[in-house]
């Protein structure tokens, strides 16, 4: 029985999944079995996994689409033997160090129920966007992930998953495949962020390990479902649900939790100029949503007002190709506040 069941479920990403399997093939460590999920891909996928066979790989081939990768990642929980799983992202790609060094943290103590390395983010094209570390530094104004170690679940949840989700993507991270199952998975009625919900239930199971050195490749690019669920309002619910997961197992103030719903409003203030106007569910989704973060902010309708306005102008200005020099200027006038890109 191997020690560790690499799971890659796929759909749609022809263009990378050789460099992905590639970059899982030449790791140091050798004892893992491979599953290769196929969810009914429309381009040549199938013909890019089938290439792919030994005593350690099985491919599993949808005949129709799930409808959500955490379908998928149930389904390939279930089948693994091993004792650890690794997700690895079929767009995504890794150093060959990355099962080793993972593998050490996870070993190291039976209370560490989840380990993750920094990441990488790349553009489709495999360019360095930036480091993860750079969001971390930027976000939360520390040094903390600049070097390895072992935390408590529960106060990174309150201190953090409460508001952002700290763990890049599931490529970065070894999961105890029993605690996967003894959680529930990862919910699969979430659209986006059946991550963020996944790892903050392991993390309230006890510890967690984070290893520092750049090991995982998280690519971004157009047709990534984060992207897409940008134009959507559900992501804002579910991170919700999160919150209220994390207060329900956790000792936390209340102004900590207005605090957090507060960052959450935020993101959606910001966003809302960005979603699908023309859809079905859009003024009802948007009404509920304002409802929830009103008790949290002054004047809400008038922030609302002031982000469509800007949002107007930003869209000018990216038309006009003034975009980048004046992201490049307001990066310079407040440093530490903005990304320069």
């Amino acid at each position: 029985m191997p020690l560790v069941s690499v799971i890659v479920p796929n759909y749609n990403h022809e263009l990378y999944l050789t460099q992905r399997i590639e970059s899982i093939l030449n790791q140091t460590f050798k004892d893992y079995e491979l599953i290769l999920l196929d969810d009914a891909s429309t381009d040549s996928s199938l013909e890019i996994l089938r290439r792919y066979s030994g005593s350690n790989i099985r491919l599993i081939e949808n005949s129709s689409n799930s409808g959500s990768p955490f379908k998928q990642w149930n389904k390939g929980v279930k089948l693994a033997t091993g004792k650890y799983i690794w997700i690895a992202e079929s767009d995504d790609y890794c150093e060959n160090t990355l099962l080793e060094k993972l593998v050490a943290r996870m070993e190291s103590s039976p209370d560490i129920h989840l380990a993750f390395a920094q990441t990488t983010l790349v553009n489709a094209q495999g360019e360095t966007i930036n480091s993860f570390g750079e969001n971390y530094h930027f976000l939360f104004k520390t040094t903390r992930w600049e070097n390895n170690f072992v935390a408590n679940g529960k106060d990174e949840c309150r201190n953090y998953l409460m508001k952002y989700n700290t763990i890049p993507n599931a490529s970065a991270a070894m999961m105890r495949r029993d605690t996967f199952l003894e959680v529930g998975g990862a919910p699969e009625d979430f659209k986006l962020n059946g991550d963020w919900m996944l790892y903050t239930k392991i993390l309230l199971k006890g510890q967690f390990a984070f290893c520092a050195d750049h090991l995982n490749f998280f690519r971004v690019h157009e047709q990534t479902q984060r992207n897409r669920a940008r134009r959507q309002a559900h992501a804002f619910p579910e991170i919700l649900q999160i919150q209220d997961t994390i207060i329900k197992n956790t000792e936390i103030s209340p102004l900590e939790i207005s605090d957090a719903r507060k960052t959450v409003g935020e993101w959606w203030i910001g966003g809302l100029a960005h979603q699908t106007w023309f859809r079905k569910g859009f003024l009802s989704e948007n009404r509920n949503l304002y409802k929830k973060f009103q008790p949290h902010f002054k004047f809400l309708w008038l922030r609302i007002i002031w982000h469509f306005a800007y949002a107007s102008i930003w869209y000018v200005l990216y038309k006009t190709r003034l975009l980048p020099v004046l992201k490049k200027a307001r990066h310079a006038l407040f440093p530490g506040k903005y990304f320069e890109y």
